[in-house]
């Protein structure tokens, strides 16, 4: 099944997503930097288990917040992710984690940029 968009005023808004998977004691320094970057909000996903180079990661282990691994996912413009990115970069010379960069398309541009960039 197909949607054809035919609601002129329904536009699909160029923008990047980043994906950042951290231990759960980084969370309040990529909380920080994700603000500091200018991203207007996140999402975060707590208890991430997965598979990797380290091997496999478990959710949550007891009650230890700290060892488990968290998500954050925020869209914003190139510019923000690539603070974000450039923050992120000592953080993972030194400590486990991942990120992910893609394009995303977003409706609401203004729940997403600051007011003088969704102005344009």
């Amino acid at each position: 099944m197909t949607f054809e968009n035919t609601d002129p005023d329904l536009v699909f808004h160029p923008l990047k997503k980043i994906e950042i998977i951290v231990k759960g004691d980084k969370k309040q320094f990529v909380s920080d930097l994700l603000d500091r970057s200018g991203a207007k909000g996140y999402t975060l996903v707590r208890d991430v288990a997965g598979m990797g180079e380290h091997g496999f990661h478990e959710g949550r282990l007891l009650f230890n917040d700290q060892a488990s691994l968290v998500m954050f996912m925020a869209v914003a413009s190139d510019e923000t992710i690539r603070r974000v990115a450039a923050g992120l970069k000592p953080l993972f010379e030194k400590n486990t984690g991942v990120m992910f960069i893609s394009d995303a398309r977003v409706v609401r541009l203004e729940h997403f940029l600051k007011k003088e960039q969704a102005l344009g």
